[in-house]
């Protein structure tokens, strides 16, 4: 069966059900005497009054179903924009811890290195704690340094391929060429 004939059958089947459930409520209402063939014109016009008070309710009662759906859908797109663009909000949070743990993480790495090749350095077998705080600016005058030094083994082209970030934390950090 096509969609438009469940369609047209659906709508069908509710017209006749509200016919039916006038008649019911208006006969119920208005008739109450059964001893003519033709019903008084007091009936009548009750049946008249009946099913246009009815009719007119039943479009009002549609209008603001209709209406009240349309708004309760307005509402849910909000909602639903609104949770789309927090989520978004929340991934972009992320994403921008993520980016501020890896400056962090690559200028933890620049610092251990540093560190690492100062013991080495100073003749200490024991290794500087990878933990000990370094800023940007020191990370790179270390670099610099050992890159000036001899890098204690450590080449120059090592110490400009580390994959160093252009911004940490707001400083600016630049490679040495």
């Amino acid at each position: 069966m096509s969609l438009a004939n469940e369609t047209h059958q659906r709508s069908l089947r509710d017209f006749l059900n509200l016919y039916n459930t006038i008649t019911e409520y208006c006969f119920n209402k208005c008739v109450s005497k059964f001893n003519e063939r033709a019903p008084s014109q007091i009936e009548s016009s009750c049946v008249d009054v009946c099913t246009d008070n009815y009719v007119q309710f039943n479009q009002r009662f549609m209008f603001n179903f209709v209406d009240h759906q349309e708004r309760r859908k307005r509402d849910l797109e909000r909602v639903a924009a609104e949770a789309a663009a927090k989520e978004q909000e929340e991934q972009r949070k992320q994403l921008q811890e993520a980016a501020a743990a890896y400056a962090a993480g690559q200028e933890q790495a620049v610092a251990d290195m540093a560190a690492a090749s100062i013991a080495s350095e100073s003749g200490s077998s024991a290794p500087m704690p990878a933990d000990i705080p370094l800023k940007t600016g020191q990370a790179a005058e270390l670099l610099e340094n050992l890159a000036a030094a001899g890098g204690a083994g450590v080449s120059m082209e090592t110490l400009q391929n580390l994959p160093i970030s252009s911004t940490i934390k707001g400083e600016q950090l630049e490679q040495t060429k």
